[in-house]
């Protein structure tokens, strides 16, 4: 008779689970030890991280890339408050995660036993779904049902609480579900209504100045073709959130960046300046439109596709709000506005936004003799590396100056912790993605605050041969908040700068991976073709002036009109 742990190993061989992350403990050490055959007969990797906030984030970058639920295990207590972090961040980015959690047996539940912890409360409002199994009988319907909540309607990270005596407990027949069932779940589905998208369709064409904005919805339902056919129809312009970066290749002449609080300034003002704007795939955050009422008082028309029907209700109202798959619901306004047909000429609105665009290159791409600039470190990288190479980073000034400058040429090989903004996400994100993709160079680019954060897991990176690239921005600081300080509270720096410990090239040899100081832009070319021809781990620093600030910025609680694009320090 099969056990509640073989069970588990088995339902989770049928989900098609290939790689596992985590750390063993007394609580799931029942599952570890019928996961010991699956390992021994390669047919699942188990990839032992150094810390559970790392093998989360490695499960969360593993998701991004492939589309598949990344898949995270560790013991109840420390073992799972140690995941909250990884899954709050793959919460807030709609990624899914699937957590399987070790806990006291079910006699104890409730009477302060060693390493208890109450999981279902701890993970209930940070994550899609949240169970606690109380009979082995359970164990197979609820690894389906976590696949299926976790990957439809609106992805999200999910966590199976499984005790320890139901991973021991012996079952004489196992029924194996075809179908998930879960009650009084109902994912978010398409829903094509021809009056909207003729609608819809008729604002768009009639539009003066139309723009179309991308979140990451646009990456997870693969609609970048859908998107581009409709805006070269459209002859309009498109951005992005951050998270939406990786939606559209940069490339592109109709791409202009992404916009908000630490977005392309051209990109927030042709927002602004637009009259009808067609929102894909995207919430309607605060970090992108950073005064709901700036954007209403532009007096625009919002049409909106969006699978969760709740982005629609937090902010402003929409014109035409659709429902569904981006994909599905692109492609079919695509064919309604051809229904239409075109009757705008967009030229003098793409005059503009090529303006806008000239204006303020002037202010982004400054060279300073002696120094490394953010944005021609990044260049550098982006013509050392294959044009379909994959990136991840911290998040700092580093993330901000990616967020500008880091050019994104094939959809899904940029990410970022954008909703939680959770420093350390980098190097694991990295590590994760590298094994959905092997063949794929992967570079993490990152801050030496937000690196040191999960750099611990740099040694099962070289254990594991995981070979991903690190690239620290190092300014010895914590940039973006010592940037905020000098800034806007009278330049009281408190808290914030790192003395010189560690030295980042011992750092990486001590575990075993290579490490450069590259104190030039030859240099840093030189050791990025060095890592990837010798495929193993690398960490390379990258010395940058503490007083580098990362713009364009806001002021805090400013309005995206009121974007700073020059140091305001030597204008004063």
């Amino acid at each position: 008779m099969p056990s509640g742990a073989r069970i588990l190993v088995e339902a989770l061989k049928r989900e098609g689970v290939k790689v596992i992350f985590g750390i063993p403990g007394l609580y799931n050490m029942p599952f570890y030890d019928e996961l010991y055959y699956e390992i021994q007969n390669q047919e699942i990797r188990h990839v032992l991280m150094r810390h559970e906030q790392g093998a989360t984030h490695a499960a969360d970058g593993f998701a991004r890339v492939s589309g598949f639920p990344g898949v995270v295990t560790a013991t109840s207590g420390p073992g799972a408050t140690n995941l909250v972090t990884g899954m709050i961040t793959a919460y807030w980015d709609s990624s899914p995660v699937i957590a399987i959690t070790g806990q006291v047996n079910r006699s104890s539940i409730g009477k302060m036993a060693f390493q208890e912890s109450d999981q279902p409360g701890i993970f209930k409002d940070i994550t899609k779904y949240v169970v606690q199994l109380k009979t082995v009988s359970e164990i197979p319907i609820w690894i389906k049902n976590a696949f299926y909540i976790a990957t439809t309607g609106r992805p999200g990270p999910v966590l199976v609480d499984i005790p320890r005596d139901v991973q021991l407990e012996k079952m004489d027949e196992v029924e194996w579900p075809e179908k998930p069932m879960v009650r009084g779940y109902k994912p978010f589905r398409t829903v094509i209504e021809p009056e909207k998208l003729k609608k819809a369709a008729e604002i768009l064409v009639n539009a003066e100045k139309p723009i179309i904005l991308v979140g990451t919805g646009v990456t997870w339902s693969n609609a970048t073709t859908e998107v581009l056919n409709l805006a070269e129809t459209l002859i309009c312009p498109i951005i992005s959130t951050l998270p939406g970066k990786s939606a559209i290749p940069h490339d592109h002449p109709l791409y202009v960046g992404p916009m908000g609080y630490y977005g392309r300034a051209e990109a927030s003002l042709a927002a602004l300046e637009s009259d009808v704007m067609l929102i894909i795939g995207a919430r309607l955050s605060d970090r992108t439109f950073t005064s709901y009422d700036e954007m209403i008082e532009t007096k625009k028309k919002f049409i909106m596709i969006n699978l969760d029907p709740t982005d629609t209700e937090r902010a402003f109202k929409v014109d035409v709000a659709m429902y569904g798959d981006a994909k599905i619901l692109t492609r079919e306004l695509l064919n309604a506005v051809i229904k239409v047909g075109m009757k705008k000429d967009r030229s003098a609105w793409m005059k503009r936004v090529k303006e806008l665009k000239e204006y303020y290159a002037q202010f982004y791409y400054q060279d300073e003799p002696g120094k490394i600039k953010p944005w021609k470190a990044l260049k550098t990288i982006r013509n050392a590396i294959p044009r379909d190479a994959i990136v991840t980073t911290g998040v700092g000034q580093h993330q901000m100056w990616a967020e500008v400058f880091w050019e994104v040429l094939e959809p899904r090989t940029f990410l970022s912790s954008t909703g939680m903004g959770t420093m350390g996400f980098g190097l694991p994100a990295a590590m994760g993605a590298k094994l959905a993709r092997p063949n794929k160079v992967v570079v993490d680019l990152d801050g030496d605050g937000s690196f040191m954060m999960t750099g611990n897991n740099l040694a099962t990176a070289v254990d594991e041969h995981i070979p991903i690239i690190s690239v620290i921005f190092d300014n010895r600081s914590l940039g973006l908040v010592r940037q905020v300080q000098d800034l806007f509270q009278n330049k009281r720096i408190v808290g914030v700068d790192y003395g010189p410990s560690p030295d980042f090239v011992k750092y990486a040899e001590a575990f075993g991976a290579l490490g450069f100081n590259a104190d030039s832009y030859e240099e840093l070319e030189k050791a990025i073709k060095t890592a990837i021809r010798e495929d193993m781990p690398t960490v390379i620093r990258l010395p940058i002036d503490k007083n580098e600030l990362a713009l364009p910025t806001l002021p805090p609680g400013g309005k995206l009109k009121q974007v700073i694009v020059s140091d305001p320090r030597k204008n004063s």
